[in-house]
């Protein structure tokens, strides 16, 4: 079973140069990952794509993000210039993760994205607070009409409000389909719920390098991922 759940944990990497994230990512490939997440908005923004070309050899399925500082991410450059960017990384990534609320404001910037290879998450962060279900739903629908994954990530204020996000899953377009979970060390269950619910992957860190509150390590995210995987299998 191990291999077959590794490959449903995407181990995040946030770097400050391409040579940190070469090694980050040898390290995660050396703990048993197959999937990682490269966080390039934390290079400078001239060396961007060079964590994506130093990392390309190492047989792992990676995801390029480069989250704008408006969505809690480190990029603070022109939109412009990082929507050319994840265009030019779409033709060597496996996937690419573009905050829904960029689609509107850049025209074209899905079918680019498509024509380069690679599949797309459409991303949605509500990291200062978690919107009515019906109205996440909604917008969850809206997503997936134009995505391969969506990707919606909320900070609950209760465990109602987690329990609410989770229930996206009970739509019929979620399997494979939906990576939705909590942020938050009081919320790292739902980072193991989700992949029990459907969710085709869930992201994980290096001991020591968590990208986001509550995100458990890879061998954290492993060991849980086996024994909830076990249990929701065996039950009647």
């Amino acid at each position: 079973m191990r291999s077959s759940v590794a490959r449903r944990i995407c181990v995040s990497l946030l770097a400050r140069t391409p040579e940190e994230m070469r090694r980050l990512a040898e390290a995660a490939a050396e703990l048993g990952a197959r999937m990682v997440e490269l966080r390039l908005d934390g290079l400078e923004r001239g060396r961007i794509l060079e964590g994506l070309r130093l990392t390309g050899d190492l047989g792992l399925s990676r995801v390029v993000t480069i989250r704008p500082e408006w969505e809690g991410g480190l990029y603070s450059g022109s939109e412009e210039e990082r929507i050319s960017l994840l265009e030019r990384a779409a033709g060597s990534a496996d996937f690419v993760d573009l905050e829904y609320g960029a689609v509107a404001e850049n025209g074209g910037v899905v079918e680019e994205l498509r024509d380069g290879g690679c599949k797309l998450i459409l991303s949605r962060h509500y990291v200062s607070d978690s919107p009515p279900s019906e109205r996440i739903r909604s917008e969850a629908e809206r997503m997936a009409r134009i995505a391969d994954i969506v990707k919606i990530v909320n900070k609950p204020s209760n465990v109602a409000e987690a329990v609410q996000l989770l229930s996206l899953y009970s739509a019929p377009w979620t399997p494979g389909r939906l990576v939705c979970f909590s942020i938050g060390e009081a919320w790292s269950l739902t980072r193991i719920l989700c992949v029990a619910l459907g969710s085709p992957f869930t992201y994980a860190s290096l001991p020591g390098r968590a990208v986001a509150p509550g995100q458990p390590t890879f061998t954290e995210a492993l060991e849980a991922l086996e024994a909830a995987l076990r249990i929701w299998r065996s039950s009647p």
